[in-house]
């Protein structure tokens, strides 16, 4: 790793500075940071805690750096159903500035080997489980949709069970889960057959 510190922080240059330390992964949604606890492989909210001791990398287009950062101990539902205030508390100010991060695409996982293998092994093993062929293994970018919309339907089922068309929605949400898992097994079969 190659990284160069000043009074208060480290940066790299480029993210093939992180590397061979870690594995730097766009990340694209706040899932990612992350991972099942041991070996549950139910998707729902409370089956799921930070990735212990993870780093990212945070870019600063206007320096063309690469800060590196350690994700705090916030738990899942605060991350992704949590409404903010603009400058409430601490807790706000990091999930308003994280959260714009990741839609500007600013942020990189940085995965040690063994996090890297963590993430694999558990992708195989929600996979397996739910009999996608093969190696069964859970496509990852699917697996974040998945997640996604099984959250927010668990959210949706909690708060919103009194509203009008509550049996609709569930019902859409339950096809597009539907669909995802579909999905993962073609792109499975595509695979195998290549």
């Amino acid at each position: 790793m190659n990284l160069i510190s000043d009074d208060i922080s480290q940066y790299a240059g480029s993210l093939e500075d992180f590397k061979p330390d870690y594995t730097p992964i766009k990340v694209w949604s706040p899932i990612q940071m992350y991972r099942m606890i041991g070996k549950k492989t139910v998707i729902e909210l409370d089956n799921f805690e930070p990735i212990p001791e993870l780093h990212y990398a945070l870019f600063s287009p206007k320096e063309g750096k690469y800060y590196l950062k350690e994700f705090p101990d916030i738990p899942m539902w605060l991350m992704l159903f949590y409404k903010t205030d603009e400058d409430w508390d601490s807790y706000d100010t990091f999930l308003n500035s994280f959260r714009r991060y990741v839609s500007d695409g600013n942020i990189f996982l940085l995965l040690t080997p063994e996090q890297v293998k963590d993430t694999s092994n558990k992708l195989e093993r929600i996979g397996a489980g739910n009999h996608l062929p093969g190696d069964g293994k859970l496509d990852y970018r699917l697996y974040l949709k998945i997640v996604k919309e099984v959250l927010d339907y668990e959210s949706y089922k909690d708060k919103c069970k009194n509203l009008t068309g509550f049996k609709t929605v569930c019902n859409q949400f339950e096809i597009r889960i539907s669909e995802l898992w579909k999905e993962a097994i073609k792109l499975k079969e595509l695979l195998n057959d290549k």
